[in-house]
């Protein structure tokens, strides 16, 4: 309602304006008024004025609107006498409106509505009829007054109370001011922060620190130069109040001690967690350790027959030339391997040995099983041994079911554990004292079958992987 009564008092003013000047000045075509500045409120409208004083204003006339961006120039609204239509640029859908029932008294003024920040700008009136134009440059400036500004009391440190003060919704940016109970402007040094916010408003947020013995009435005035307008905030701080900002310290530096308890909790937990892994792995690897010098302490002595046997063993096959990956291709069938078998057998308990393989690429060792009466001469079937190999730089181990099991390592003694207690065979790495491998034996019903010791042998100048001597413990007497 107000905004109506504004427009129409704004009208009949432009309207005695322009006929005060149509009686001064006849047989011209020329626009009123001359460059001049008028002020907007963003979200509210404001009148453009653009006058035109001449004898006599043809039906058929043409007014158009420019809005002068600094790198182009934006057709605001246009009004086509000949079609009678107006066109608005989209920036300006729906917010612009034309005076038609003034156009013959040579009112060719732009009502804008709901005024943006973005608004602000210089605009060109351009009239045009009987092949004559003429313009009227008019700048627009935006202003708002923002909300009323909002003061709390921050904290209470070294005898000194802190202020914050903040508003939202001015433009363009206030000016802040803080006065004591005199309306006096205070000599404390106050910080002051002017953000723009996504609506193109601004916010404001000020602070300041507040002595012993000072005034204890403070004002926070935020003031708009543009509209001559400002908003203004009054606290009094009284005796109650330094007791609640005490209060509210000791709540804060109470909860500042609890996060930095929880931040200490937590940064002993991660550490109770990585030295929790770092016991865990000292335990495996102690573990291992103790797995291997319990394998060793059942160490034996071994001698091989110098008669050579014939071991069938899976291997893999060379890669295919278009087959880029460095995996093995899949194995090949079964070749067949000279070895070398231990010349005692073990039919029950455990017994350790360890083999030299070197830098070796290719070579197999295991435990071979044969029974009272067979033939020592001829081809080992495959369900009768389990063996670790080496084959084209991979390892391999072979269980009773032939199934392969490759294993990366680079160790130059293999321990080997005959355990016929727990019907396994396990290989090591001998000087990483860790498990390579774990192969569980099939144990038959004949109590005249023994397991003996078996590694490759090769041909005249190869080397060859040897027995390599282990220390034999010596029982602890018992006491």
């Amino acid at each position: 309602m107000m905004m109506g009564s504004t427009l129409q008092w704004l009208t009949a003013i432009h309207i005695l304006t322009f006929q005060h000047i149509s009686c001064l000045i006849t047989d011209q075509f020329i626009s009123y008024p001359p460059n001049s500045s008028v002020i907007g409120v963003i979200g509210e409208g404001v009148v453009l004025p653009c006058y035109v004083v001449a004898d006599n204003i043809p039906e058929i006339f043409s007014v158009q609107w420019i809005f002068n961006e600094q790198s182009q120039k934006i057709p605001v609204s246009t009004y086509d006498g000949k079609t009678q239509k107006e066109k608005q640029d989209e920036k300006y859908q729906g917010r612009t409106e034309f005076f038609h029932s003034e156009f013959g008294a040579g009112n060719m003024s732009l009502l804008l509505k709901n005024i943006r920040s973005s608004d602000k700008g210089s605009y060109t009136c351009v009239v045009s009829f009987n092949d004559e134009y003429h313009d009227a440059l008019i700048e627009l400036k935006v202003a708002a007054k923002g909300g009323v500004p909002s003061i709390s009391m921050r904290s209470y440190m070294k005898q000194s109370i802190g202020l914050t003060c903040h508003a939202d919704g001015w433009f363009p940016k206030p000016e802040v001011i803080w006065l004591d109970g005199q309306g006096q402007v205070r000599k404390e040094q106050s910080s002051t922060k002017v953000m723009m916010m996504p609506s193109g408003l601004y916010r404001v947020i000020t602070s300041m620190k507040l002595k012993p013995g000072s005034d204890m009435e403070v004002s926070c005035r935020i003031v708009n130069n543009l509209l001559k307008t400002t908003s203004e905030s009054r606290i009094l701080i009284s005796g109650n109040h330094k007791k609640t900002i005490k209060a509210v310290k000791m709540k804060t530096k109470m909860e500042e001690e609890n996060e930095q308890l929880k931040s200490m909790l937590e940064q002993e937990k991660a550490t109770n967690r990585r030295a929790k892994s770092k016991l865990k792995d000292r335990f495996g690897q102690l573990k291992a350790e103790l797995d291997f010098w319990e394998a060793r302490s059942h160490a034996v002595f071994i001698a091989v027959n110098p008669d050579c046997r014939v071991l069938e063993l899976p291997v893999p096959g060379a890669p295919k030339v278009e087959d880029t990956s460095s995996e093995p291709a899949g194995l090949n069938s079964p070749s067949t391997v000279p070895v070398l078998v231990g010349k005692e057998g073990f039919a029950s308990g455990k017994h350790y040995w360890e083999v030299e393989v070197g830098q070796q690429q290719d070579w197999v060792l295991g435990v071979v099983r044969e029974k009272e009466g067979q033939e020592e001469e001829g081809t080992i079937a495959g369900e009768d041994f389990w063996a670790l190999h080496r084959s084209q730089g991979e390892l391999f181990s072979s269980k009773g079911n032939r199934k392969i099991e490759k294993k990366d390592m680079s160790c130059t003694v293999i321990g080997v554990l005959l355990d016929l207690e727990e019907a396994q065979v396990k290989f090591y790495e001998a000087e990483q004292m860790n498990v390579i491998v774990k192969i569980p034996i099939s144990l038959g019903k004949e109590h005249a079958e023994r397991f003996y010791p078996f590694l490759p042998k090769r041909e005249e100048g190869v080397v060859t992987p040897v027995i390599h001597p282990v220390l034999i413990p010596v029982p602890l007497e018992t006491l």
